[in-house]
């Protein structure tokens, strides 16, 4: 087959780089208000997330569509997770950098909180674009299934950290296009968990990404 035929190995591995990097720059240019930052990564999740079973279709139209849907639910998550996020990340400072040896144990502690909140916040907003559920019921279901599959979330939680090593040393520009690579290697595992929990009846498929509310 030629290298660079259309339907070549090539030619499909960078239609989908392609499509990672400009999923990555929606995510973005969305995120940019960081109030609709979580909205922006459950639709990156969604479409990430069908473009490993090769659905993935037209990616402006699908995130934008997605975004619209998580919106309700996506603001409130995406502000709950960059608190703890911060204020985790603060003590982190605090304890490791400021408090010296006095306070080792204390930064490690906070550092182990940190890297959890990281992994839950990647379960939390890819369950928003796979499944129908309350806000609380996507916090509870995050938990449950960071603690049920450690190894799938430890593989989770080393992308997240190279994800935050790139952006860390060269500062702005991998945000344009590294968090549509990043994930979708996160999708690729989050699809077999996923496919796990359908399969054995433990939860339902939805199409349509979440919009309901606590209460």
């Amino acid at each position: 087959m030629n290298l660079f035929s259309m339907n070549s190995p090539f030619a499909r591995g960078m239609r989908r780089l392609v499509m990672m990097l400009h999923a990555g720059l929606l995510w973005f240019l969305c995120s940019i208000p960081l109030v609709t930052a979580g909205a922006a990564t459950a639709a990156l999740y969604e479409v990430l997330l069908q473009a490993v079973k090769d659905r993935e279709g037209y990616v402006g139209s699908s995130f934008f569509r997605a975004f619209r849907g998580n919106l309700r639910q996506g603001i409130p998550l995406g502000l709950l997770t960059l608190a703890a996020g911060v204020a985790v990340g603060v003590n982190v400072f605090y304890y490791g950098v400021l408090g010296g040896e006095a306070f080792r144990l204390q930064a490690v502690l906070f550092g182990i909180l940190f890297l959890l909140v990281l992994t839950v916040s990647s379960y939390l907003f890819a369950a928003m674009a796979k499944f129908r559920n309350t806000v609380g019921g996507h916090i509870r279901m995050a938990l449950v299934l960071t603690f049920r599959n450690l190894g799938w979330s430890a593989a989770v939680l080393v992308i997240q950290v190279l994800t935050l090593f790139l952006i860390w040393f060269f500062v702005w520009f991998p945000l344009l296009f590294i968090m549509g690579i990043s994930g979708y290697l996160q999708a690729a595992i989050f699809d077999h968990i996923f496919e796990k929990l359908i399969d054995n009846g433990m939860i339902l498929e939805t199409d349509a990404p979440a919009d309901s509310s606590d209460g």
